[in-house]
């Protein structure tokens, strides 16, 4: 049997396939449509999808033939022209290149042969679509210009496919690294919050016991060694809670009652006994992620909490909805930042100007709260006013 001499842009097509994700066991069922379809484009009662590998050559769309090796198809795929254009054998059997082929004189008999090549955006051969019959055919230049049209729909759907393929794989990618950046950041803040909590009772112990002992710059020490100890603990449990806050499902939606969310936020957080929150109490309901609305809120009251200053605090919380929209704002007389600031204000763990309740940082509750809001779609923002605190205000599409 003499076989056709290959196309030049073979060897590239069986490099550009490998980037393509085409399972190689059964036709899949949009490649079995296509059969259908070409079929009855065609009125040929056979016709399959070869796709290119190093190799086999696979049939993803035929009845006729599952697969075949490389070294008996290859007739088949290489008769094709390796530009857009359709070739054509009306009779098998009086092609050179076909007529001692174990396809045309055994089973299963072909006579008829078009061939539309599969080619990519960057000219490389991935396939052919073929049409067969066992028995002479004709085609109209309707039926040619629909089969061509059929082959780029086909490279499409390769390409489809693969992107796909490629997003399952990063997806299951980042669910592992998320999981394990949880339990690294689990096991780090409980192996370091242990050591961390002994230093600062040791140091307010020796602040209790042993201050009339110490002269002015011990004294300093010990401070200096409790605030250290206090900001990393922070920063701990605000890395915590940043790795929880990057797993945390936004679906399924449903309602929810905003009054009894924001009630349930206050019972669940330790907050001080003159810390108070004024909210409305109305049966407004909103549709939403109950999950991530309850993080938002916990987030923005704790850090209402932190940075409260000496003396007695009011949050008071105002929100409504209306035009597809839900908005809340959290107003905090207690949280002043300096004009310098607002620009990282959000930011994680950012350094400010004027320390807040002996703090340089806000910590990590605002950039939750963001990026929370941003996984619901929504927008978060803060206006600060020196005399009246700052306030924060997001808004979420229903």
């Amino acid at each position: 049997m003499k076989v056709a001499p290959a196309p030049t842009n073979v060897q590239d097509g069986l490099m550009a396939q490998q980037k393509y994700v085409v399972p190689a066991t059964l036709p899949d069922a949009d490649f079995s449509d296509i059969g259908s379809i070409v079929s009855q484009i065609s009125g040929t009662p056979s016709s399959f999808v070869a796709i290119v590998e190093t190799t086999l050559q696979w049939f993803k769309a035929g009845e006729t033939l599952k697969s075949t090796t490389l070294r008996e198809s290859l007739p088949f795929l290489n008769a094709a022209d390796s530009n857009s254009d359709i070739t054509i054998v009306t009779d098998l059997a009086r092609d050179k290149r076909f007529k001692d082929h174990i396809f045309v004189t055994t089973g299963p008999s072909l006579v008829f042969y078009a061939g539309v090549p599969l080619i990519d955006q960057k000219g490389s051969r991935l396939g052919t679509l073929i049409i067969t019959d066992n028995k002479p055919a004709k085609l109209d230049n309707g039926q040619l210009n629909a089969l061509q049209a059929l082959g780029r729909q086909i490279v499409s759907l390769m390409e489809v496919a693969d992107i796909a393929a490629r997003l399952k794989r990063k997806q299951s990618e980042f669910n592992m690294a998320f999981a394990d950046l949880g339990k690294v950041a689990h096991l780090a803040s409980h192996d370091l919050k242990s050591p961390l909590n002994n230093i600062i009772s040791l140091a307010q112990l020796l602040k209790e016991d042993y201050v009339p002992q110490l002269d002015e710059d011990a004294q300093e020490y010990i401070e200096y060694l409790g605030t250290a100890a206090h900001h990393l603990a922070d920063l701990v449990s605000g890395v915590l809670s940043y790795t929880k806050m990057a797993q945390v499902v936004v679906e399924p939606k449903e309602l929810v009652q905003v009054a009894a969310m924001i009630e349930e936020v206050i019972e669940q957080l330790d907050l001080p006994e003159d810390f108070t929150v004024s909210y409305p109490k109305s049966d407004l309901n909103i549709y939403t992620s109950r999950n991530a609305l309850k993080q938002i809120f916990s987030h923005l009251l704790h850090n209402a909490a932190r940075n409260k200053k000496d003396g007695a605090l009011k949050v008071d919380i105002v929100y409504n909805a209306g035009n597809g929209a839900f908005t809340c704002e959290v107003k905090d007389p207690g949280l002043t930042i300096a004009p310098e600031d607002m620009e990282k204000v959000l930011g994680l763990f950012e350094k400010l100007h004027v320390k807040t309740n002996g703090k340089e940082s806000l910590g990590a509750d605002l950039a939750i709260a963001k990026r929370l809001v941003e996984k619901l779609d929504g927008t978060l923002m803060v206006n600060t006013e020196v005399s009246q605190g700052s306030s924060i205000r997001f808004t979420l599409p229903e």
